[in-house]
Parts: structure tokens; sequence; C-alpha cells
């Protein structure tokens, strides 16, 4: 919470600064420079809460949170902004407390917090932006600790706190093409409160297992100067290209072509590729300790097609992961870029695997409605699955309301997931908060 205090202290102290020196009606251009500046915030609610199938434990908690954003006024293309976070547990069940037949505790709603310090639900705050910005006549520079949105590297906000990087990263916008460039040696994960170099905020979450079923233990012991991203996007009319590579020194390089089509704003269809292939000896000389492994050339390929019948709207997706090896990408760092991705299933982690999704949305005047079906099927070769996930069909419902009038700027998000194995004779480890489980989530929003 300190930066947080430090942060309105700040805003405050500057504004009131301002109108005591300002008697003459005439403000000097430093003063303007901050005093005009905006502020925005947002104050968020979470409640989540997991079955697990049988005996096995049910978790649930409820989080609270803040975060204010403040951004100078423009002087000369340039800008400086800061933003700051805290969370607070309002209620929750032991979530750190083993289950006693798989020795595991918590996967989700630990995520509403700090994993690295877990015991802690009371000094979750957090410096999540400290940058300087230029902005000229297409061109887009931003140095600090800042935000990035891209397929595969994004803030991915759905528990408390984003994910943010810290580097620097430019953008230039042509007529009709944009081009990315960017290089990042720090980052703060989603449910983290702390910095990281970007070598060690891989494995935070899970590190997976190893081909005999040990634990991989890769966390730490990793070795990388940074996270580069370059992208470059053409788009006209209703066609949508884009290319983007990720390098992440000394552990891998990961390439995504995506090409997407719409026709009179009815039918939708696009198609993805991925290729990725191991730098080095993928982060580090020890198997153990390897995050990609020398062996594997990823390919994968997502396809959508969709269409809106104007009352409703109706989409099918497919992916394919080949067997040459799994698709790897920390997931501290964002989410999967394919089609098939949805609430709380990724395919990050698999090899010789395919993903099918058909999604159902209907949208009203203040709300809108959606449900999934998702089913992936996995290998049962842990040299293809990292964190040893059964095949299994998926649920998801959702709705997403947004209030009006006096309560304009609130808004609330339900989001139930159920998870079905597909096979019959699981073991409780496959399925502790991987399969056969059912999920609430409620999640309010208020934006000002």
């Amino acid at each position: 919470m300190r930066n947080l205090v430090y942060l309105l202290f700040f805003l405050v102290s500057a504004n009131s600064w301002a109108i005591e020196h300002d008697s003459t009606g005439v403000k000097n251009k430093l003063l303007r420079f901050f005093t005009e500046g905006e502020v925005h915030g947002n104050i968020r609610n979470f409640t989540m809460s997991t079955f697990n199938y049988g005996a096995l434990n049910d978790y649930y908690a409820n989080a609270m949170g803040a975060s204010i954003h403040y951004e100078t006024a423009t002087f000369k293309g340039f800008k400086f902004g800061l933003n700051g976070l805290f969370i607070y547990r309002m209620f929750s069940n032991d979530l750190n407390g083993l289950d006693p037949v798989v020795g595991r505790a918590s996967s989700y709603e630990r995520q509403l917090f700090d994993l690295e310090h877990p015991e802690n639900y009371d000094d979750l705050d957090r410096l999540e932006e400290l940058y300087i910005e230029y902005n000229r006549k297409g061109t887009h520079l931003t140095v600090g600790k800042i935000e990035v949105e891209s397929p595969m590297v994004q803030i991915h906000d759905g528990r408390m706190k984003p994910k943010v990087f810290s580097g620097i990263l430019g953008i230039q916008k042509l007529k009709h093409f944009a081009l990315h460039a960017g290089w990042f040696v720090g980052s703060s994960p989603r449910s983290t409160t702390h910095w990281y170099r970007i070598d060690e905020a891989i494995g935070i979450y899970n590190n997976g297992c190893l081909e005999d079923g040990s634990e991989a233990t890769y966390h730490n012991h990793l070795s990388s100067s940074g996270l580069g991203i370059f992208g470059a996007e053409w788009s006209k009319k209703n066609l949508k290209f884009q290319i983007w590579d990720y390098v992440l020194d000394n552990i891998s390089n990961t390439t995504l072509a995506k090409f997407d089509f719409e026709k009179d704003a009815s039918w939708q269809c696009g198609i993805i590729y991925l290729n990725q292939f191991v730098l080095n000896n993928g982060g580090s000389h020890l198997n153990q300790h390897t995050f990609h492994r020398k062996d594997e050339r990823t390919h994968g390929v997502s396809a959508l097609l969709g269409y809106d019948f104007g009352v409703f709207k109706l989409s099918t997706a497919s992916t394919m992961i080949f067997n040459t090896g799994r698709y790897v990408f920390p997931r501290e760092f964002g989410v999967d870029p394919f089609y098939t991705f949805i609430s709380r299933s990724q395919l990050e982690g698999l090899g010789d695997a395919a993903a099918f999704d058909v999604k159902f949305k209907k949208e009203f005047k203040h709300f809108d409605f959606s449900c999934d079906w998702n089913r992936v099927m996995t290998s049962t070769n842990l040299l293809l699955n990292k964190y040893n996930i059964p095949s299994y069909d998926q649920y998801n419902v959702e709705v997403n309301y947004h209030f009006s009038g006096f309560w304009k700027g609130l808004s609330a998000r339900f989001l139930y997931v159920f998870r079905k194995g597909i096979e019959s004779n699981l073991t409780a480890s496959q399925r502790f908060n991987k399969a056969d489980f059912h999920q609430f989530n409620l999640i309010f929003n208020f934006h000002f």
C-alpha cells in the first residue's frame, strides 16, 4: 500500500501547489505538465471457489483491491505516467492447506494474492507502471515499467493484477502498417507483488514434470538476459495479417503468423501458424533445469470460422500441436495465442495435442451472455505433456453486465467453469484442479 499512498500524496500535493502558486491565473509550462494530467483508476472485488472431485479439497477466496493510474499532460510529445495497486484478502479458507491425498494446495485461488509469499494477505502492493512515453507523428516510444499487448505477451488481467514488464517498447504506425520492437529485462507476473529479472520470473507458477514424472526445477536455474518482441501488422478493409517473433535470450525463439478475414461484418475466419525452436541449451545445461529441450521443434496450427446471425454469434475453432515438440512459453508472461483459448484452459506445455472449441454469444443492451464447449486431447507421453494434464471437455458459461445511470462505471462478470475428464480411470493427482472440477467466479469492477 505504500506505493499507492506515495502516488496519492504526489497527486494531491501537485494540484494543491498549483492552486497556491497560480495567483495570476498563468501557470508555467512545468506546472501545467503535471497538474493538467489525467487520473483514472479501478476498484475490483473477486470471489472464486473451486470444487474438486469427491473428497479432494475444495477452496474459496475473496479479494478486494484498487489501482490508480496518473499520466501527465503532453509536452513536445513527451509524457510521464505511473500506476500503483494494492490488494487485501477479505475472506478465504486455508488456501495453503495441502490436500491429504495428492499433497498439493489450491492452484487457482492462491493466484488472487502472491504466489511467492503465500502467507501474505495484507501487504500486497505493487508499483505497477512507471514510464516516460514519446508520441509524435505515428512514432510511439515507451521506456520503464509498462503494460505490453501482443498475441502472446500481454497483461492477461484475469485475476487481481495484470502482467507488466520493464524495458523499452517502440511502435511505428503507418497508413496500413504497424511495426513493433521491444526488449524487456524485468517482469512482475500476475499473482506476484515483486519485480524480477526475466530469467527469475520464469517458473514462478509451475515447473511441470520431466519425462520420468519427477518435478522439473528450472525456476531460479535459468540464464537469460531478456525477452525481445518484434512484430509487423498489415491491415486493409477486412483483412489483417500479423507476424511476431519472441526471443527469450538463451532459451527459445517463437514465431507466430496470423491472418484474419471478415466479410460483410458477418463472416469471420482466421488461421495461425506457430513455430518454436531452442536457443543454445534452452536455458541450462542440466536437463531438470532446462525450460526448452534441445530436441524440440514445435509446430502448431489454429483455425477459426464464425458467423454473426444478428441475434447471436456462433463460432468454431480448432488447434493442433504436432508431435515434434511441446508448445512451451512462460505462463508468467502471457497466454495462448490460439483461437481455441478460453478462460482456465491453455495448451501451453502440450505437444501431440488437439483442441476444439464451439462458442455461442448473445449480446443485449447492458449485458452479454456466452457459453463455450472446449475439448482438449492430450498425450499420455510426459515428453509431450509438461503438466500431466488428462484429456478433457470444458464448459464455460459467462455473463457480463454493465451498469448504467447512477451505477455507471460498475460492471460485473460471472464465470462458471466445469471441466470433465474424458477418461474415467484418472488418478487423484490427475483430477485435482486439472479435471472433474467445478469453479465459480464473480468479479465486480468499478472504473473511474
